[in-house]
């Protein structure tokens, strides 16, 4: 008979603390993406306020953002989706070692 390895479990491998960590995850995801929306703020600010800027230059910006914001909000929706995954998963009643308090709570 063949043995079976087995990877010994650690102490923070419950489903509370894995859902957390997953969370973490998804909030540092929200702050990269609300830096880089930061960032085509602050291109179009400082755009706006150069001198000798001509419309084409300020369309050219104009059309960059709106692709920048195009592609944020699909990744906004993506984020959402993955915290949906969780909205029924967190387990009313049961201890969370991590935060000490109960899941779902």
């Amino acid at each position: 008979m063949e043995a079976i390895q087995t990877t010994p479990q650690r102490p923070d491998d419950s489903r509370c603390a894995a859902i957390t960590r997953l969370i973490d995850a998804v909030a540092e995801q929200q702050e990269a993406l609300a830096r880089i929306l930061e960032a085509e703020h602050d291109k179009i600010r400082k755009a706006t306020q150069l001198s000798g800027v001509d419309v084409d230059d300020l369309v050219e910006i104009d059309t960059s953002a709106e692709r920048m914001l195009s592609a944020i909000t699909r990744l906004e929706l993506a984020i959402q989706l993955k915290l949906d995954l969780f909205s029924e998963c967190l387990c009313p009643g049961t201890p969370c070692p991590a935060t000490r308090t109960t899941c779902g709570k």
